[in-house]
C-alpha cells in the first residue's frame, strides 16, 4: 500500500492531472490517497518561490509555513507526492525534501532544480531526455475501460450514423480564434451532418464566445446536433460522457482535452487557429500527432478532407494510464505488471 498525497491548486485542469498521476500509481500497487489544497500566499509570487528554492529553501518547515501557511505537524507522512501546476512545485519539492519521499510532477519544472527524488512527466519529445524526466502522456482521470470500443471509421462512408464529439474551447494564452474561424466551424458542423449523416455531440466551455455558444445551442434546437452540453446551464450534463463517441474533435487550445480524447481510446482531430504563437503547448501537441491524432486548420476545414483524415486515424492501442504507470514505476521501486493491461 502506497500513501499518495495529491497537491491541488485552484485550476481543475491541473488537479485533474494530479489525480491522473495517482490513478496511474494505482495500476502498480494499492494506494491510499489524501489531498492537500495548495495556495501560495499573495506575496509568494512565482519568481519569489523560485528564488527561495534556488537559494534559501533548506528549511522546509519554515518555507512551507511562510509561502503556503502549511503546518508540517498536521500532515501524515506520505510515500509519494504528486502534483501539477506551477503553484504546487515549490510545495512539492519542500515536502519531498522534508519527508524524503518521491515527488512526481506532471509537466516541466521551469525555473526549478529537480532533486534526486523528483520525477517530471513531460509530454514534449524535446524534453524527454532532460534530467529526472520521463516521456509519457498527459495524465488525466479519463479511463478507456469506462467506455465501449469506438466504431471503426476506416472509410469516409463509415461515418454514416457515427457519433462524433466536438469539444469547443476558445482563445487562450498564445492562442486566438478570430471570428472567421468560428464562422468556418459553425458552417462545417452542419455540412458534415448533411454530407455523412453523423451524430454530433457538442460541448462548449468558459472560453467559448457567448455568440458562438448561442449559435451552437440554436443548431441543437434545430435538430442538427444530437446533443449540446452548455456549461452555462446548471446540470447540463457531463463532458466525460462525450468521450464515449466514436471520435473526438477538439479546438487546440486545450491540451488536456486532446489528451483525454486519446486516453478514452478514441481517434482525435485537433482544430488549430492560424494565430498560434510559440509556446510549450505546441511541442506537446505536435508530440501527440501521428496515427491517433491529426491537426487540421479550423479556418479551412471542410467535410471531405476531414472525413479522409479521420479515416486514416486509429484508436490508441494501449491504455494511457499504463504508459504513465510504466514511466513512474522505477521512481517508486516498483515493476509494472505486464498482465495488468
Amino acid at each position: 500500500m502506497k500513501r499518495v498525497l495529491i497537491l491541488r491548486d485552484a485550476k481543475p485542469g491541473h488537479f485533474h492531472q494530479a489525480e491522473g498521476l495517482a490513478l496511474a500509481i494505482a495500476r502498480l500497487t494499492p494506494v491510499e490517497v489524501s489531498r492537500l489544497e495548495v495556495r501560495p500566499a499573495r506575496f509568494a509570487s512565482s519568481d519569489m518561490r523560485k528564488l527561495v528554492m534556488r537559494r534559501f529553501g533548506r528549511d522546509a518547515r519554515f518555507w512551507l509555513r511562510w509561502m503556503y501557511a502549511l503546518d508540517l505537524d498536521a500532515l501524515t507522512r506520505p510515500d509519494v507526492i504528486v502534483a501539477s501546476g506551477w503553484p504546487t512545485i515549490a510545495c512539492g519539492l519542500l515536502l519531498s525534501r522534508h519527508f524524503r519521499v518521491p515527488f512526481i510532477f506532471a509537466g516541466a519544472l521551469d525555473g526549478y532544480e529537480p532533486g534526486p527524488l523528483t520525477l517530471t512527466i513531460v509530454s514534449s519529445p524535446r524534453q524527454a531526455g532532460d534530467p529526472g524526466a520521463a516521456y509519457a502522456p498527459i495524465p488525466s482521470t479519463i479511463d478507456r475501460e469506462a467506455y465501449a470500443a469506438p466504431r471503426p471509421l476506416r472509410r469516409p462512408e463509415d461515418l454514416r450514423g457515427a457519433s462524433l464529439a466536438l469539444l469547443i474551447g476558445g482563445s487562450a494564452y498564445r492562442r486566438e480564434f478570430p471570428r472567421d474561424e468560428w464562422e468556418a466551424l459553425l458552417a462545417f458542423v452542419p455540412a458534415v451532418t448533411a454530407r455523412f449523416g453523423v451524430r454530433w455531440r457538442v460541448a462548449n466551455s468558459r472560453r467559448t464566445p457567448e455568440a458562438v455558444s448561442d449559435r451552437f445551442k440554436a443548431l441543437a434546437q434545430a435538430g442538427t446536433l444530437a446533443e449540446f452540453l452548455d456549461y452555462r446551464d446548471a446540470g447540463a450534463g457531463s463532458v466525460r460522457d462525450l468521450f464515449g463517441a466514436d471520435a473526438v474533435v477538439v479546438t487546440e487550445d486545450s491540451m488536456s482535452m486532446l489528451a483525454e480524447g486519446l486516453a478514452a481510446g478514441r481517434p482525435v482531430i485537433a482544430l488549430k487557429s492560424r494565430l498560434v504563437h510559440k509556446h510549450y503547448a505546441n511541442e506537446v501537441i505536435v508530440g501527440m500527432a501521428g496515427p491517433h491524432l491529426a491537426i487540421l486548420p479550423m479556418a479551412t476545414i471542410t467535410p471531405d478532407p476531414f472525413a479522409a483524415t479521420l479515416a486514416r486515424l486509429v484508436p490508441p492501442p494501449e491504455n494511457a494510464r499504463d504508459l504513465l504507470a510504466r514511466a513512474i514505476a522505477p521512481m517508486l521501486g516498483l515493476t509494472f505488471p505486464e498482465n495488468a493491461s
